[in-house]
């Protein structure tokens, strides 16, 4: 699934492709494909607007069984506010997710086998020690399929080990009301749906070129969620990483 984030300057006029070869697709830690996967996209921004599609594609069979097809393509739009204050990024948006691939009924006991759903959400950056520590927050509400929401918490250490090469790792955990578990969880119950522990190295091959890997352990909370992690989806948990290649112009 895309990712939002704060801007630089919003005045810039940004343009960037990138190419993703990850062992795994996992979202909120639903584990929908254990097997390697390709995510193409694009984004384009300027004045702290960004528009962006992303899509995954599965050589073998999801969860759902889409095999050798798109399974998905998600259109983001999001603005980042102009307000200054205290250090605080703002950044609003809305997602629809597409699932071209999907048959018209429901598989493997999900209520989510739909060609479509849309989320809005709001996140908040706290950017005073960002050389260091960037934690944030994020509320997705879900106002299609699900009618749930979900709350994302997440903190990352940034480090410059020189002008062409960064890192960062970072923990990330979710949260999501009774709706959203029902739906994506098969449980009432609201809670905390999953954790991540994660790490990303990038080199700049040259210029506006850049490579980029990453490594991601995701696990369940417990319960019923765990339980369904395995029943519903194809893992309870997964180490799974990936290698990007981006080209901004």
């Amino acid at each position: 699934m895309v990712n939002q984030g704060g801007g630089n300057d919003i005045a810039d006029a940004e343009a960037s492709v990138e190419l993703a070869l990850v062992s795994a697709q996992v979202w909120r830690g639903q584990v929908q494909n254990e097997d390697f996967v390709l995510q193409p996209q694009f984004t384009v921004a300027q004045y702290g607007v960004s528009f962006n599609v992303w899509a995954n594609y599965s050589f073998s069979k999801n969860y759902l069984d889409v095999e050798n097809d798109l399974s998905e393509v998600d259109l983001s739009l999001a603005y980042t506010l102009p307000l200054d204050l205290n250090d605080v990024s703002f950044t609003i948006g809305a997602i629809n997710y597409q699932f071209p691939a999907n048959g018209p009924t429901t598989l493997n006991g999900l209520g989510t086998n739909s060609k479509s759903t849309t989320e809005l959400f709001a996140a908040a950056y706290w950017l005073t020690f960002k050389e260091f520590v960037i934690p944030s927050a994020t509320y997705y509400g879900d106002i299609g399929e699900i009618d749930g929401s979900y709350i994302l918490f997440d903190i990352v250490a940034p480090y410059e080990v020189s002008d062409v090469l960064k890192v960062e790792v970072g923990f990330a955990t979710g949260w999501g009301d009774a709706r959203y578990n029902s739906g994506y969880w098969g449980t009432s119950d609201k809670g905390f749906n999953d954790y991540n522990f994660y790490g990303n190295a990038s080199y700049e091959i040259m210029e506006n070129l850049t490579a980029s890997v990453n490594l991601t352990y995701t696990g369940l909370y417990g319960g019923q969620i765990e339980d369904a992690g395995g029943q519903r989806y194809e893992a309870k948990e997964k180490f799974w990483g990936g290698v990007n290649i981006a080209y901004d112009f």
